[in-house]
């Protein structure tokens, strides 16, 4: 513009639409010098045009960039270098507001009213205008309503130095705010990722909870997991004695405090054992080795984790009732099992089997703070040649008759054996007014083999009137 106004020629319809910008970033001014050749061309062919036979919103766009002293004019004058000046104040305030000047509910026939000043950001050094006190200026100083006091474009453009005193370039400027952009975009996707990432953790600490590693792997990747057999492994059972009696005694929050106290001692010791927790149902906890990862010395990992488990309840204090005496009986079985997840909906890794239903009895029909195990267990014991076991005899096993067991004592130790029975010394003084489950404390005989409030969804033997008991447990 100051070139053009530098040789005369003056626009008088600029506006952004006449603005364009080439693939530099260079601004190119168009539609100057148009009207001359028009009316020569409306000349010869008799033609009358009305400049503004326009819609209202084009009156309105095109009357928003003229100063006021032209707004009374019927038809426009030829154009003046001060009327650029005003509708290069009207473009500075669409570069700051990104918006069309126009206003639908303005009035700008008495030529006082003009689009509003932006509201730029005076105190903010992020802002995209290097200076926006000086760019606020300008603006005031190109619309002055006393048009000789309006600047030259050769002002204009040593104000602007002012403006942006960095002369950057408008490519420059963009690519340092690219720059910026990225920089900020690289920090905000590292930490999106560190959170997400965190999360995954959670997610998979919780799924490798519910299933086991391998099969919750398979289960992500949208494979499917069949069912597996598994000619030998080695499962754990144990339940609370005493149990009925206790929950008797408390509220329903004591008793989930009780368990969850309980069972979080017990994953700290499973931990330390190449072992998986298949489930927990009340007060019963079920433990196998040996899947779903193949391991030769299950039965030697259940048995240390049994003795692990049964000697931590003689330091385990029950939260609202110390003066309680806290029992497990625990029972292990070894065998052949199927092993395979059920259900879509809350999945469940579970162990189908004979060896299932055997191992269940040896916990039902042992002892308090023992560890009862089958005649198969015994003998994969036996060939590591560690262990202390003691024969109880035949003792008859619901669905099973007659089954010699023997009880896990301890294991050898160097010149000394750690006899895990003598910790029962303590509970034979039994008060005589104790309920039935307490008087199985120091009891020597069996007792019932399996009372009919409790079941294991791994027996294939269960009992109808044992399921509402099974779902309010679960709840």
């Amino acid at each position: 513009m100051a070139y053009m106004h530098s040789r005369k020629l003056y626009h008088g319809r600029l506006k952004s639409s006449n603005c364009c910008i080439d693939d530099r970033w260079t601004i190119k001014i168009t539609d100057f010098g148009v009207p001359i050749l028009r009316k020569v061309d409306t000349k010869m062919k008799n033609i009358e045009i009305n400049e503004y036979e326009y819609s209202d919103s084009r009156k309105r766009y095109e009357r928003v960039y003229l100063p006021p002293e032209l707004l009374h004019y019927d038809k426009l004058p030829p154009p003046e270098p001060t009327t650029d000046i005003y509708s290069y104040a009207i473009i500075l305030i669409e570069i700051a507001t990104r918006q069309d000047p126009t206003a639908e509910d303005a009035s700008q026939d008495d030529g006082t009213w003009r689009p509003p000043l932006p509201e730029l950001d005076v105190g903010n050094g992020e802002s995209f205008c290097p200076n926006p006190a000086k760019y606020l200026e300008l603006i005031k100083y190109c619309w002055d309503e006393d048009m000789l006091s309006r600047p030259t474009f050769e002002i204009i453009k040593k104000i602007l130095v002012e403006v942006n005193p960095s002369k950057m370039s408008p490519v420059d400027a963009m690519m340092s705010m690219m720059e910026k952009y990225s920089k900020d975009l690289e920090l905000l996707v590292a930490e999106r990722t560190q959170e997400l990432e965190l999360e995954k953790q959670k997610t998979d600490r919780l799924l490798y909870s519910m299933l086991p590693k391998p099969v919750a792997d398979k289960l992500r990747q949208g494979k499917g997991v069949d069912a597996q057999g598994y000619e030998s492994c080695t499962i754990f059972f144990s339940d609370i004695v005493g149990f009925t009696s206790i929950a008797s005694r408390s509220t329903p929050i004591q008793v989930v405090t009780l368990l969850n106290k309980l069972y979080t001692t017990f994953d700290d010791i499973l931990d330390r054992h190449d072992v998986y927790k298949v489930e927990t149902i009340g007060d019963a906890y079920m433990v196998v080795s040996g899947l779903p990862q193949l391991n030769s010395r299950h039965a030697c990992e259940i048995a240390n984790m049994a003795l692990d488990l049964v000697a931590v309840c003689d330091e385990f204090v029950v939260p609202h009732m110390p003066q309680w005496k806290f029992c497990i009986r625990a029972g292990t079985h070894s065998g052949s099992v199927v092993a395979g997840v059920v259900g879509l909906k809350m999945p469940r890794y579970c162990l189908f089997g004979d060896t299932v239903n055997t191992a269940s009895r040896m916990e039902s029909t042992g002892e308090a703070l023992k560890i009862q195990i089958s005649g198969t267990t015994r003998e994969i014991l036996d060939s590591f040649g560690c262990y202390i076991m003691e024969s109880r005899g035949q003792i008859n096993v619901k669905g099973k008759g007659l089954m010699e067991t023997w009880w896990l004592k301890g294991k050898k130790t160097t010149g000394n054996t750690t006899n895990r029975n003598s910790i029962c010394k303590s509970i034979s003084n039994v008060q005589s007014s104790s309920t039935d489950d307490e008087k199985l404390i120091s009891r020597t005989t069996p007792p019932t083999p399996v009372s009919q409030s409790r079941v294991y969804v791994h027996d294939t033997k269960v009992k109808p009137d044992s399921f509402a008991n099974l779902i309010d447990i679960d709840n």
